[in-house]
């Protein structure tokens, strides 16, 4: 009976703990881990990645570098992680803030945390200021509303991928890849428009990432920020007597919704622009647009403007209200509301004269009736 008894408690004992770690989120049952991590005395990035859903997480990266046999924090950094999903990876980047740099070796140091606990770490080694020299330089890099273009130079013919990342805060929100490009001697540059959409006013960090694979792996970075706005633009006029119409060209991924507004001034005697007097203003709303699309707008004037000359004015107003652009143009009108008349006077006498040489009381119709009797008629006596 005691060796039952004392079975039972063991089983007990060794079943229940085990049940409850199961249950209980820790650094062996996590799935979360590190997959990548770049770094050089600008700018980081670390990819994230786990085969299960994770939550309320945080990332700790650090700047260190030698000195004896101990190692000198530099920066310190704490990003929270709030959402994981399963098998999609997630890159959190940022920028050092260090000072004067000295020449070299470094390293980040990078920690993925729940709570206090690590649930994985790694590391990243590299050189600032050495003699080995790069086989690509950046040249210049230019981010905008529209996208990324970064200009490269060999110092020998290369092979290498890039990587164009939006940055919104410290998440890279979108990324592309290019991959297999090339460089011989030659510098080029190489572009990437943005696949998302933008906010307008919004703070953003363009950052490419560029890697040669051979002789041996090497990766090279650069960023730059920018101020994300609507932008478009008037491609193409119509104008005449009757209305106008104006074609806008998007150039930002910040939705356009802005509006065209159309102004006629008559122009006096010795065609000065100041001392023209507005006749009509429409303003129209714009389709909305993203960068690369175009919309065609078009107005009617209340009335048909007499003969004279006339001077269009179209502003295209953004988002917010301000003037993107402001294009002008003249309008010739040649209709005259006395030869209009005049037309319909001449069209009336014609068709007097018309009916004075015709025979009176006579149509078409009934002389057409007429000869069918008499037809008629003939053949009954024959």
């Amino acid at each position: 009976m005691k060796a039952a008894l004392f079975l039972l408690t063991f089983y007990l004992i060794s079943v229940f703990p085990a049940s409850a770690s199961e249950n209980s989120h820790t650094g062996e049952t996590s799935t979360a881990h590190i997959t990548d991590l770049y770094s050089d005395l600008e700018s980081f990035d670390v990819t994230l990645s786990s085969d299960h859903p994770e939550k309320n997480l945080s990332l700790e990266v650090l700047l260190v570098r030698p000195v004896g046999t101990n190692e000198e924090t530099l920066d310190r950094q704490i990003f929270s992680v709030d959402n994981i999903s399963a098998n999609k990876q997630v890159m959190k980047v940022g920028s050092w803030n260090i000072g004067s740099p000295e020449r070299g070796a470094y390293k980040l140091k990078a920690k993925l945390l729940e709570g206090k606990q690590v649930l994985t770490e790694a590391e990243y080694n590299f050189a600032y200021g050495t003699n080995s020299a790069s086989r690509l330089q950046i040249n210049d890099l230019v981010a905008n509303s529209q996208g990324i273009s970064v200009a490269l130079s060999p110092k020998e013919a290369s092979l290498f991928d890039i990587e164009y990342m939006l940055v919104n805060g410290s998440d890279v929100v979108y990324t592309t890849k290019a991959e297999k490009l090339s460089l011989t001697s030659a510098p080029d540059i190489f572009s990437a428009p943005w696949g998302t959409l933008l906010e307008n006013n919004k703070d953003y960090v363009g950052r490419v990432k560029i890697q040669v694979y051979s002789p041996e792996r090497e990766v090279i970075s650069s960023s730059e920020r920018f101020i994300a706005n609507d932008n478009a633009e008037i491609t193409d006029i119509y104008k005449d007597e009757n209305g106008a119409s104006a074609t806008v060209y998007g150039r930002s991924q910040v939705p356009f919704e802005g509006n065209l507004v159309f102004s006629v001034y008559k122009m006096n005697a010795n065609s000065e622009k100041e001392n023209a007097s507005l006749i009509e203003s429409v303003q129209q709303k714009v389709p909305v647009l993203l960068n690369n699309d175009d919309e065609t707008v078009e107005v009617a004037w209340s009335y048909r403007l007499p003969e004279g000359i006339y001077r269009l004015g179209i502003e295209l107003m953004g988002n917010d209200g301000d003037v993107i652009e402001h294009r002008e143009t003249v309008i010739e009108s040649d209709f005259s509301q006395n030869s209009n008349v005049s037309l319909a006077n001449n069209t009336t006498s014609e068709t007097k004269v018309s009916g004075k040489n015709g025979i009176p009381g006579f149509s078409a119709i009934a002389l057409i009736s007429g000869l069918a009797a008499i037809s008629i008629l003939f053949r009954n006596k024959i």
